[in-house]
């Protein structure tokens, strides 16, 4: 069908119009990888470049790889490799392109561990080590979870090739810095190679710590659990030496008993009983989940042997020690460590209450967060806080009086439980996993913390005032989210409806091509600092759910944000002066809770069906309404003045009646004067 669409010229290469090129963007970024592949191997190999585009290049090499797969199970080697030099270029195109953009994504990196993975699997693990040597030399470190996928793949590749110290210096940099690992499923291939390169090494203490490490830390896949208990077992050789050992904590026994019991049980599913070995399997992961996040120990033993070993997943990062350290506590040390290795933005604003009230909690003690430097320029200002730099400096966590680890982010864990019935915002989640209680976090603010400096609002100022803003109503409008699940697809539409009232600055990190309408300004050239400086001048933000959302709750601004998989009841509902708009009265799907790896159940493709479905008459109408209320604009910042001074008034108490105007209307009049 596609050839007849498009018709092949006499080299056999398919005839390709502006029309084709969006049709192909459009099939990659929904996910149909073996279209998208079939379709770039009809364009000739000199033109593949000139369709530079994330999702195309990755969702060909995606759509290679399977293909390359059946071509070796039916013995077609000959034509496999045609196939393997084929991703090799396209991989080569992806590479060029990402660097001629000076823009590495997070495409790219989920395709070089697709790639590396399956060189290894070709024994080619040269090659595989080159692509990943690549990553890893070009920024992967904004993406933790990828990075540490890397850094794995590569101690595993050297182990391999018999280079066991290399190995041992690339997981044991992993190993010192724990508050870098975001995804706890990778936990027991870190530690079980770790362990393996160590005992090589012959650090047998180092060794048995870790395999009991692997039992005791929470993950729910049961045969890596499985894999430390036989190693155990092999090492001990019998399971009376390990239970009746005085050189093994009392906890590391009771948890490699609990293990032992679980794989001892038959298959009880053989006479219609299998649901006895399942609770108990629950009942065990319940069991180490709590050893690891709600233990009461709140201080870290300076002399246990975990420190003086420099071991450092002995500890957990939630203000208590590992379990199956001693439980002992000597010296108390005096600052309090929250280490977070990713963003987003929106997080670190939804952090800022929970932090601020753990600073009126503990007013003597400084708090030291660790972020990436990138997101430096949220906190600035905030006198909470005390930065590191997680990826660069030298975090000395056992030192600190309580550790938080949010890297293993306490959101998304109760999300992933809950879902799709959640209904705790993020910033009271942040807040419980800090120790604040409900009512203290109420007394002391529900809203995102965020200061601007005095020259930022001089800059403001002048923004406004040479571009003649100051006497009229201005509509900030945040163009995407961080992830594609959660964009509004109609977004041109909207600003060119608007731009035909108000004014429009029109926001995002990257150049913004189109939105050339009148009464329309892009911001698309500052600093994060810069375009929230003249964001906070707007009298109106419009936004889907991301970074402005929640930037506006902090400055009292007005805010429409736009919701689809995720509840925008629950995330908006300690915002006042926020407008959240879903299409739920139409789609009954939501809230799914998706995220960006998991499909749209309805189409079973990337975006989001329900983002699509908010129409613009509903979003005028919000906005109309939300003027309606609060009157000009010299009223409503004088408003949002007074409101913002409350705030950071110690007495302020955020009143509890919901003033949330939860606007879904059915029956929209077509005039938007």
């Amino acid at each position: 069908m596609l050839e007849q669409k498009h018709p092949a010229n006499g080299n056999g290469t398919a005839i390709h119009s502006s029309h084709f090129r969006k049709e192909l963007e459009y099939i990659a970024f929904t996910g149909q990888y073996e279209l998208v592949h079939a379709m770039m191997q009809r364009i000739s190999p000199e033109e593949r470049l000139e369709y530079g585009n994330k999702y195309i290049f990755s969702q060909t090499v995606k759509g290679g790889i399977l293909k390359m797969r059946r071509l070796l199970a039916a013995q077609a080697e000959e034509a496999a490799n045609a196939e393997k030099a084929f991703i090799d270029e396209v991989m080569d195109h992806f590479l060029n392109h990402c660097q001629e953009t000076n823009s590495f994504t997070r495409e790219f990196y989920e395709t070089v561990l697709w790639w590396g993975e399956e060189l290894e699997k070709l024994s080619l693990p040269e090659e595989a080590l080159s692509w990943l040597e690549i990553a890893m030399d070009n920024g992967v470190n904004r993406f933790p979870e990828f990075q540490l996928q890397m850094m794995s793949r590569m101690a595993s590749i050297n182990g391999k090739k018999g280079e066991i110290q290399k190995a041992y210096q690339v997981l044991s940099d992993i190993a010192s810095r724990p508050y870098m690992i975001s995804d706890r499923n990778l936990i027991p291939e870190i530690l079980f190679n770790l362990s393996q390169a160590a005992l090589h090494l012959g650090n047998i203490f180092y060794y048995k710590k870790l395999l009991f490490l692997g039992l005791n830390l929470f993950y729910t896949d049961i045969e890596s659990r499985k894999q430390f208990l036989l190693q155990l077992l092999s090492t001990y050789r019998r399971s009376y030496k390990v239970l009746l050992s005085r050189d093994i904590p009392l906890k590391n026994r009771l948890n490699f008993l609990f293990h032992k019991i679980y794989f001892l049980l038959p298959d009880f599913s053989k006479v219609k009983l299998g649901w006895l070995k399942q609770l108990y399997r629950k009942g065990l992961l319940g069991y180490v989940y709590l050893l690891n996040y709600t233990r009461p120990e709140t201080h870290i033993d300076s002399k246990e042997e975990s420190v003086r070993f420099h071991l450092p997943a002995l500890h957990t990062g939630n203000g208590k020690p590992f379990p199956g350290g001693n439980g002992k506590h000597s010296k108390k040390r005096e600052h309090i460590l929250i280490t977070r290795a990713m963003g987003g933005i929106g997080d670190l604003l939804m952090m800022t209450p929970g932090i601020h009230t753990l600073k009126k909690k503990y007013p003597h003690k400084e708090i030291h967060l660790a972020i990436p430097k990138r997101y430096f320029p949220v906190f600035e200002n905030n006198p909470d806080v005390v930065l590191l730099d997680i990826e660069n400096d030298v975090i000395n966590y056992p030192g600190y009086r309580k550790w938080f680890n949010f890297t293993d982010c306490p959101a998304a864990r109760v999300e992933t439980r809950t879902a799709p019935r959640v209904r705790k915002t993020r910033i009271e989640i942040f807040a419980e996993a800090l120790g604040i209680g409900k009512w203290r976090l109420k007394r002391n603010g529900l809203l995102p913390r965020y200061f601007l400096t005095p020259v930022e609002k001089d800059f403001q100022q002048q923004f406004f005032h040479s571009h003649h803003l100051s006497d009229k109503k201005v509509i900030g409008v945040q163009l995407k989210a961080d992830e594609t699940y959660r964009d509004y697809p109609h977004m041109e539409a909207l600003v060119k409806l608007l731009s035909t009232k108000y004014t429009v600055l029109v926001f995002d990190a990257q150049p913004i091509e189109g939105f050339d309408f009148p009464n329309v300004i892009k911001i698309d050239s500052y600093s994060l600092r810069e375009a929230f400086a003249i964001a906070a001048g707007c009298d109106a933000i419009i936004a889907p759910d991301s970074a402005f959302v929640h930037f506006s709750a902090a400055m009292n601004i007005p805010c429409i944000a736009l919701f689809g998989p995720i509840d925008g009841k629950v995330r908006t509902k300690f915002y006042p002066l926020c407008t959240f708009l879903d299409a739920r009265k139409r789609l009954g799907c939501i809230s799914c809770w998706r995220n960006e790896l998991i499909p749209c159940k309805l189409t079973n493709m990337r975006p989001s069906v329900c983002m699509g479905d908010i129409h613009l008459e509903e979003i005028i109408a919000a906005l109309k309404n939300i003027f309606k209320q609060h009157g000009s604009e010299k009223d409503f910042y004088n408003n949002n003045k007074v409101i913002h001074e409350l705030q950071n008034k110690d007495s302020f108490t955020l009143s509890t009646v919901d003033t949330r105007n939860e606007l879904l209307i059915n029956k929209i009049p077509n005039s938007t004067s």
